[in-house]
């Protein structure tokens, strides 16, 4: 059985069962006294408080009163004694002491059935005679009637239970075989408990809200009330950055508030600032790509030369397909890669490498649709080069007869493309629709120049002293990006890539300064030095939105921006 608030019950069935109360205390001057007793299944009305057993009164004297004598459900009233007689109502006028007495009975064989609501709601009998919103009601019945009892309970409420003739929380049924009784709870429900769930990856930890969740690939649960506002707070170990929410939380903020209304599941991310992706064990080539999931490199086994691809966040490298590598590119799909007399396709998630074409291959690009570009190079007897698009395996050349030499991009309109004669006379960066049509020059070059990027509005480029380059796509101010490093580096070092029109090159610039990972804006302003030694075993680099990937000291890492 249910605990509940027994002290009302206690007090409203006494009443009902004839327990006295008194409403006037000591008579005082100009006072007389009423008494009033029921007999019986009934109560008197009239006199203030409605009074079942024994009521005593002290009104002024002289005060004239109209009592009503009120029999329960299925009770009948008998009369009136004392000041008055009859079955009709009781004029009395209190002049000193009046007592009054109203008699109640039951009809032959009658049951009484007593109903007790404890808290807030309302108790209905079938057949009829209980009506019950509140305290203790009584009604009488036939002897051996089936009484149907159904609860319903207020706003903000819900029915806990039947106690003392029934039990649970359905409808309860008695069988009037003698007097009965019956408990109604009614309470305010306890709140809805809902789930909070929170996953993390990577060097850190989530707290609030009673979690303690982290530093590792770690989930965890609380269980909150519905509508609980919280704040989760996300704390990167040292050397480690958060890298922002995942699901009921987003953005890069430290901290989370939401109001919970039901389940909720929310992610939280760390990585290290500087992570390995592959350590120099001998065998890493350098040739680079990334694909939206995954870094893609050379590397040179005891079993021959071979593509490997490694997780962006960590993780072991396996080998995507078998051959020589120049360079690569990668979609999510395939990845192409060229040994400069061929062009080869496996999918990412490995098998047999695929010849797309030949020629005198330089570099390639991709394109947003999976559109592959690549640059078959002039010759160094004068003949000339020409830049091809391949989609659906269909080989279409989109420009010919220029100097064409290595390097190409591509935007949402254009095919960009390096170009050097053999003569050093014909040195500029030219582009021509995706789909071939007339060829434009951006600029033209002093030195010759050998790979090229391009953004929304701007064209970059890398020449054969590795200066870096940057110029509008409508013409105008070439700035040197890469002055503060010097005036000559090493072909080696020829890579360029942009993100969010911020320039990143490596630099090897014999011996005068430092050698590195270095940064700039496309106007040449914010140019850093990112990450700088003495040596010269750096190779890249490539970047996404969140991290640059390079080479050094025959180490693959990835440096958080």
């Amino acid at each position: 059985m249910r605990p509940f608030a027994t002290a009302a019950l206690v007090l409203a069935l006494c009443l009902a069962c004839g327990g006295s109360s008194s409403q006037s205390g000591n008579t005082g001057p100009g006072q007389a006294r009423l008494h009033i007793t029921t007999a019986g299944d009934g109560m008197v009305r009239g006199a203030g408080s409605d009074c079942r057993g024994n009521c005593d009164l002290a009104p002024a004297a002289g005060t004239q009163l109209q009592l009503e004598a009120v029999p329960d459900a299925g009770a009948l009233f008998a009369g009136w004694s004392g000041a008055c007689s009859g079955t009709g109502s009781c004029q009395v006028t209190v002049n000193g002491d009046v007592s009054v007495t109203a008699t109640f009975s039951r009809p032959s064989g009658a049951r009484r059935l007593t109903v007790a609501v404890v808290g807030s709601g309302r108790v209905v009998s079938n057949p009829a005679g209980i009506d019950c919103p509140s305290g203790a009601c009584i009604a009488t019945f036939p002897d051996g009637t089936s009484v149907s009892l159904s609860a319903t309970a207020d706003t903000g409420f819900v029915f806990f239970g039947w106690h003392d003739g029934c039990s649970g929380q359905g409808k309860c049924s008695v069988t009037l075989n003698g007097d009965a009784r019956v408990s109604a709870e009614f309470n305010v429900p306890p709140p809805v408990q809902v789930n909070l769930s929170v996953a993390t990856s990577g060097p850190g930890q989530v707290t609030g809200a009673g979690l303690s969740c982290g530093n590792g690939a770690t989930a965890c649960t609380a269980t909150l009330a519905q509508g609980t506002s919280v704040t989760l707070t996300a704390s990167a170990v040292q050397s480690a950055r958060f890298m922002g929410w995942g699901g009921a939380c987003s953005g890069t903020a430290s901290s989370c508030q939401l109001v919970v209304q039901s389940d909720t599941s929310l992610t939280a991310a760390f990585e290290f600032e500087l992570q390995t992706l592959a350590v120099n064990d001998g065998t890493n080539l350098f040739a680079l790509a990334l694909n939206s999931t995954s870094v893609f490199f050379g590397r040179r086994t005891f079993d021959g030369v071979g593509i490997w691809s490694v997780p962006k966040s960590g993780g072991t490298a396996v080998r995507v397909a078998t051959g020589n590598v120049s360079f690569i590119v990668a979609a999510d799909d395939f990845v192409y890669w060229t040994d400069g007399v061929g062009i080869y396709s496996a999918p990412t998630t490995g098998g047999a490498g695929s010849l797309r074409a030949t020629g005198n291959v330089g570099r390639m690009a991709l394109d947003d649709l999976g559109a592959l570009y690549w640059i078959n190079a002039r010759d160094f007897q004068g003949g000339k080069g020409s830049i091809h698009r391949m989609s659906n395996r269909v080989d279409a050349v989109i420009a010919s007869g220029q100097n064409q030499n290595f390097g190409v991009a591509v935007d949402a309109t254009n095919a960009y493309f390096t170009c050097s004669s053999s003569d050093g006379q014909d040195q500029a960066i030219r582009r021509v629709p995706k789909n071939g049509g007339a060829v434009e020059t951006v600029v033209t070059t002093a030195v010759q120049p050998l790979a090229v990027r391009v953004d929304s509005k701007n064209v970059y480029f890398r020449d054969l002293n590795s200066a870096v380059w940057s110029v509008s796509k409508s013409g105008g101010t070439v700035h040197q990006l890469s002055a503060l490093n010097g005036s000559f580096g090493f072909l080696a070092n020829s890579e360029v890539d942009v993100n969010a029109s911020v320039v990143w090159w490596i630099w090897g610039a014999g011996n005068a300064g430092p050698k590195g990972l270095f940064r700039a804006a496309a106007d040449g302003s914010g140019f850093a030095a990112v990450d700088t030694g003495n040596d010269f075993s750096w190779f890249g680099p490539r970047v996404d939105d969140s991290a640059v990937y390079y080479f050094h000291a025959g180490a693959l890492l990835k440096r958080l921006k």
